[in-house]
């Protein structure tokens, strides 16, 4: 490996670290800060030009980002939101694709497979700057999940869509009844490579006690879904998300312990924090070279993409059933903002035609979604009802996180008593000052339980409940204990009762 390059490397981590401790005291989100700082050191050519190749951004960029996404998804709270969020990530993704490849089309003479490229490579939707900022102003989670959920779901419809427009590009040819076909092959056989992966890993999970092992094995995880799904010929992408939201949602659940769920969220965490750091700045770099020579191009771009976001969301979100604010529909509107897929992709194009200009579109849509829209977005979530917690909410979340803190403690104390790792005394000693901050807890926590709330809780107990009834069952039929058959309607009557808490 060339030593320059990973001095390079290391500078543009100081860096965003950097970024990272001056966001502490600026009001400005963290991506955004590494793009606008990229700009700054490409305006003063500070580095050489960092190439990335289609593998390298295929086989280690991509599959860090998608898995540790899936992991951290509610896979209940996208059942719940199904409808919005599918309909979202598939025919949004088509909607908006078809829509800004025949604008591109038309308006810069880029024959249609290569603009139908960009605009597969500029649908998929980032929500890490949106996210943090939702935290802050506490917003409805049903409007977190759908814009959480519709990013999941659509890197992969969106990559898999990128995929076959590219390789008919690469052919010569547009054929719609195989781009469709194939689509829909690809993705479901993704699905089925990653959770057939996903479950294996999560057995094995159950067999291990251990989070240095147990985080590896997410790691192998993740990247062997990706390159078996890809050997396979079907969806990479959607095998790792399919992976990676069977561990986030039972094997965290089922098969871990809190000290290994903490290793794992940690691990995860910082891997995405340093693609991110990295590709966020790589924009920046990037872009300051390509403006002058492309700035009419990306304002066409820019404009084709915001409409064709428009153009899939208001429609969709509008139908029957669908029962979305219209507050939520501008913020799910405005808050599709462009990340690190979108680059990943556009560096990975080689030896392909009008690759400089499609190059600097992306980027170009990609700078004014985080800067303009990420920035406007806050300013405007703030000036909405939105961004008005109930006081009584916000203390019973306060109360309950402290509970779960404690509890997950005091669990953690006497499992080191049980192993000997800490002397019974002063376990004992631990354990009474631990008690006594669980009762005052709950003593708050009961308090600030109002009869909406109490509900609220009560379905997610049930829920939970109900799914570790449903995960016991699969145990003892791989055991030998029951039969498939009993099993089978032991489970049915279980799902009944998880779809009336659905209601």
């Amino acid at each position: 490996m060339d030593v320059g390059i990973l001095s390079e490397l290391v500078s543009l981590l100081l860096i965003a670290c950097a970024v990272g401790i001056a966001v502490k005291y600026v009001r400005l989100p963290y991506t955004i800060a590494l793009v606008i700082v990229g700009l700054v050191i490409g305006w003063f050519k500070a580095f050489p030009e960092i190439v990335l190749t289609k593998e390298v951004v295929f086989y280690l960029i991509l599959p860090p980002l998608l898995f540790e996404g899936a992991v951290n998804t509610e896979l209940q709270h996208l059942r719940e939101n199904i409808r919005p969020i599918a309909l979202l990530s598939t025919a949004g993704v088509l909607i908006s694709t078809v829509f800004i490849g025949y604008t591109i089309s038309y308006f810069l003479n880029v024959p249609l497979p290569i603009a139908l490229l960009f605009g597969a490579m500029v649908t998929p939707t980032d929500p890490v700057s949106v996210l943090a900022t939702f935290k802050k102003l506490g917003i409805p989670k049903r409007l977190t999940t759908i814009i959480e959920g519709e990013s999941i779901l659509n890197d992969g419809t969106a990559v898999v869509l990128f995929s076959i427009i590219l390789e008919m590009v690469r052919r010569g040819e547009l054929n719609v009844f195989y781009g469709i076909s194939d689509f829909i092959f690809v993705c479901a056989g993704g699905a089925i490579v990653g959770g057939i992966l996903g479950y294996a890993a999560y057995r094995a999970m159950t067999k291990i006690d251990d989070p240095e092992i147990e985080v590896a094995l997410t790691l192998v995880l993740a990247f062997s879904a990706f390159i078996i799904a890809e050997e396979l010929h079907v969806s990479g992408v959607i095998a790792v998300v399919a992976a990676g939201l069977l561990i986030g949602n039972y094997g965290m659940l089922l098969a871990m312990s809190p000290s290994t769920r903490v290793t794992l969220t940690t691990f995860w965490g910082f891997a995405v924090f340093l693609i991110n750091s990295l590709v966020f700045i790589l924009i920046g770099l990037d872009i300051v070279s390509r403006l002058p020579g492309f700035a009419d191009a990306i304002a066409i771009a820019v404009f084709a993409a915001i409409a064709g976001r428009a153009l899939a969301v208001y429609p969709i979100l509008n139908l029957p059933k669908m029962k979305i604010p219209k507050l939520w529909q501008h913020v799910v509107f405005w808050g599709g903002l462009r990340g690190t897929i979108p680059v990943a992709l556009a560096l990975s194009l080689e030896n392909i035609p009008y690759r400089d200009v499609i190059a600097s579109m992306t980027f170009g849509v990609v700078l004014f979604s985080l800067v303009v829209q990420g920035l406007s977005l806050e300013y405007f979530v703030r000036h909405t009802p939105l961004a008005r917690k109930e006081e009584k909410r916000l203390k019973y979340e306060e109360m309950l996180a402290k509970s779960v803190a404690l509890m997950a403690g005091r669990r953690e104390l006497k499992k080191m008593m049980g192993t000997g790792e800490i002397a019974e005394d002063t376990g004992r000693q631990i354990l009474a000052d631990l008690d006594e901050l669980i009762k005052s807890a709950r003593e708050e926590f009961i308090k600030a339980c109002d009869e909406e709330l109490t509900a609220e809780a009560l379905k997610v107990a049930w829920r939970k409940v109900l799914l570790a009834e449903k995960s016991a069952l699969r145990d003892a039929v791989v055991k030998g204990v029951i039969s498939a058959e009993i099993a089978k309607k032991i489970e049915d009557e279980i799902n009944e009762e998880l779809e009336k808490l659905n209601v």
